[in-house]
């Protein structure tokens, strides 16, 4: 299967209405059930169902391994753990701190760090995750919801217009044969009738019909509730960019163990002879020689009869060193690091540690995704605001606060600590001094936690400075 990223949805359609959203549908409709065959592929790839669990052989089809060495997940699982260390969470961009502290409070009610945890899991496996995020009435504590779709069956349509914006969310439910199409404007609701044919999972084409408006409604809260995430810009998964290099990984393997196999399993050669008889003096043929474990030769005419067994062993060195190549080509491409690149040596530490083994390059990759997710994200901070603001009267606008991710807080915190102490002595504040450093993820939080004790000792560490001074003056 071609695998280059999912194809992103337009429509030159601004204003969407129940006249017009059957047709929309069906016009975007086509590339979602591309991109919905590629994701499932990637979504089993990376379960283990890979092709070389049907491979076949025409010889010696006895002798058929067939190793699928699951790097796929291997990958998504350190993506997923590396960028989501701990969950994200808001901090204030201002001195005024007690809303944001609020919004927090309601981001962990709402369900968003499970959420983003799925999203995060979608979007390293198939390149796109997708969120929910809705009013939830049931519940007095907080008055949203947010949960992740699966993007197979939900998808966002967006403006061809210069900025691309979002101009309407689907999510697909198929019962049989028959599927119904939520679309979400930021003005109107629709509930669309129509038909699906086929199976992904079948490998039949599947068929998507939009035919007409079962409902229509008002969207209260004035937002798109549905938002798109990517964990690169050509929207692609985390491993998709390698599945050559894993599947050459897995035919290696597997030909290695099949060469084993032969190997032990070795035809033998008869020359210039035939086979003796048993005790019994029934005659011996080659289906008997297995289970006699000895045969017995009788010669034809002058020559000598000979046995020969045909037994090549593969090279498994070289077989190692071609296996150990794919496998680091694999961590390079998808920002891995590795724990033997380049050798190891007991006298590296710290930052020479970090930057031979590749963890700044993962830590580059992941930097890269934040900007990806924290650009989607705002979409969701504009339903969230809108929804706290109308059910709990928050009141705090959309430049108040920012995404933030906690990620190598303690890594050479030696190196960040003295970074700090230095930029104090110049007479940076706290809060520039811990962002600079990269000591904190959260100054201004962090600063006003801390606000007492370090103004203790930082009062205390002048204190003596200038007692020093005093004494110097005076000898």
């Amino acid at each position: 299967m071609d695998l280059f990223g999912r194809r992103k949805l337009f429509t030159v359609e601004n204003d969407i209405t129940s006249e017009n959203v059957a047709n929309i549908l069906n016009s975007v409709l086509p590339a979602h059930v591309q991109n919905m065959a590629q994701e499932e592929y990637l979504f089993r790839y990376r379960r283990g169902v890979q092709p070389i669990l049907s491979r076949t052989k025409n010889v010696r089809p006895e002798i058929n391994n067939k190793v699928a060495e699951n790097h796929a997940n291997e990958i998504v699982a350190f993506k997923n753990g590396y960028f989501l260390t701990q969950p994200a969470f808001y901090v204030s961009r201002s001195e005024d701190t007690d809303a944001v502290k609020r919004m927090n409070d309601y981001l962990y009610l709402c369900g968003k760090q499970q959420a983003d945890n799925d999203v995060v899991d979608w979007f390293h496996t198939v390149g796109i995750g997708v969120l929910y995020v809705y009013p939830y009435a049931n519940d007095t504590e907080c008055p949203v919801r947010a949960v992740a779709l699966d993007p197979r069956s939900s998808f966002v349509v967006y403006d061809r217009r210069p900025g691309n914006e979002p101009v309407m969310g689907v999510n697909i439910v198929v019962d049989k044969d028959i599927a119904y199409f939520d679309v979400y404007t930021r003005s109107r609701y629709f509930k669309v009738y129509g038909t699906v044919h086929g199976s992904t999972t079948d490998e039949q084409p599947v068929i998507m019909t939009a035919s007409r408006v079962m409902e229509e409604k008002q969207n209260t809260v004035g937002e798109i509730p549905l938002i798109e995430y990517t964990y690169d810009t050509n929207r692609m998964g985390a491993f998709e960019s390698v599945v050559p290099l894993l599947d050459a990984i897995n035919n290696v393997q597997s030909n290695r163990l099949d060469g084993i196999e032969q190997f032990i399993q070795s035809l033998m050669v008869f020359y210039n002879c035939t086979l003796g008889e048993d005790e019994d003096g029934k005659q011996i043929t080659p289906a008997m020689v297995r289970e006699y474990g000895a045969i017995f030769l009788k010669s034809i005419g002058m020559d000598k009869a000979d046995l020969k067994i045909l037994s090549e062993q593969l090279d498994q060195t070289q077989t190692q060193v071609l296996v150990d190549y794919l496998y680091q080509q694999v961590l390079t491409i998808c920002g891995m690091p590795s724990t033997t690149k380049g050798g190891t040596s007991t006298s590296d530490t710290g930052a020479a540690v970090l930057y031979r083994d590749g963890w700044y390059q993962a830590d580059t990759y992941a930097r890269n995704t934040e900007d990806l997710f924290a650009r989607a994200n705002k979409y969701f901070d504009r339903v969230f605001v809108k929804i706290l603001r109308l059910k709990c009267g928050l009141d705090v606008a959309m430049s108040d606060f920012k995404l933030q991710f906690v990620r190598n807080e303690t890594a050479n915190i030696l190196v960040k600590t003295q970074a700090a102490l230095n930029l104090k002595q110049l007479g940076f504040s706290p809060e520039l001094a811990f962002a600079k450093s990269g000591l904190s993820n959260d100054p201004i939080m962090d600063v006003e936690k801390s606000g007492e004790y370090m103004k203790n000792a930082w009062s205390a560490e002048q204190q003596e400075a200038k007692k020093t001074e005093e004494n110097l003056d005076e000898n």
